[in-house]
């Protein structure tokens, strides 16, 4: 299955990065979109924004092209970047849903959230400044870039209630975000992003069959890589197939031991060797509140024992 981990060219039009999320190769993947102007598609966190400007630099891209930087949602990881880069690209606006908007310029309540999940691996968002021009969009909004090239817009909720994907016309390419999992390459896995406190399972699966009803030609994951061609629906399939295997079987720990432990067990033990992106000693942590997002999603009144 030819998983596309390195930074490439995916099409004559848009290229994917690596702008190292946490530090750390093959985290966090974006896109840079050109037609007579240009689309940053994704902003990792905040030291992301350097990253996105050596590759802006390396393609001698006109800084004064970039017009739109685009978040997927709220999230430090995939929005943190647009403050840094807003300043250096003075012609672009920052897009996004107006609550990662929001976020944006004011994220104390976020950090202090992302803190106590992920303590050291917690990286701030730095406020955007009020100067900076913002677009909110929503479901079915869509942009130009010339030369034939258009973004389009989907609403994707789900691991948040403000996620976006972003769909480019002419050649089917779709960045998804958060809105359909993270790619293990190794063992052609995809694992749930249910981060807590946002997540719900429901919308989030809804928002799967919704993007496959797309029938993208290359599909982009934020946690990393890409895919194309014939093995789209394989990804698919696997997606769905994860994600009701990890309601199977926190169903199944709650029904048995109905604690926060046997749940956390539960996940780790049977699907914490799929998990393949972010720095290996965040591994662990991060599969434990993935498990306890889901779990809140799908257990009533569970919020005490789960935390």
């Amino acid at each position: 299955m030819p998983f596309i981990m390195c930074p490439q060219s995916l099409t004559d039009h848009i290229d994917l990065i690596d702008v190292q999320g946490w530090d750390f190769q093959h985290t966090t993947a974006s896109l840079i979109i050109r037609g007579k102007e240009t689309a940053i598609i994704e902003t990792g966190h905040h030291r992301c924004g350097e990253q996105i400007l050596a590759a802006l630099q390396l393609r001698t891209i006109p800084l004064d092209t970039v017009r739109f930087i685009c978040v997927t949602h709220r999230h430090g990881d995939h929005c943190g970047g647009a403050t840094p880069l807003a300043s250096a690209l003075i012609e672009a606006q920052v897009v996004g849903h107006k609550y990662a908007i929001a976020t944006l310029y004011e994220p104390s309540r976020l950090n202090r959230g992302a803190q106590e999940l992920f303590g050291k691996f917690a990286q701030p968002i730095h406020p955007l400044p009020d100067s900076v021009a913002t677009w909110e969009v929503d479901n079915g909004d869509q942009f130009e870039l010339g030369d034939d090239v258009s973004v389009e817009i989907i609403g994707t909720p789900g691991h948040t209630s403000d996620h976006l994907a972003y769909l480019e016309d002419s050649s089917r390419t779709l960045y998804m975000g958060d809105a359909m999992g993270l790619l293990g390459p190794k063992n052609f896995t995809v694992t749930p992003t249910s981060f807590p406190p946002s997540f719900k399972f429901d919308a989030y699966k809804a928002s799967i069959e919704k993007l496959q009803g797309y029938d993208p030609a290359v599909l982009v994951f934020s946690h990393f890589g890409a895919v194309t061609g014939s093995d789209i629906p394989v990804i698919f399939h696997r997606a769905l197939a994860t994600l009701d295997s990890w309601k199977e079987t926190i169903e199944q720990a709650w029904h048995t031991e109905p604690t926060k432990v046997a749940v956390m067990d539960a996940i780790r033990d049977r699907f914490l060797q799929e998990l393949e992106v972010f720095p290996p000693e965040a591994r662990s942590l991060f599969i434990e509140v993935m498990a306890k997002g889901l779990a809140k999603s799908l257990i009533p009144n569970s919020d005490e024992l789960i935390g």
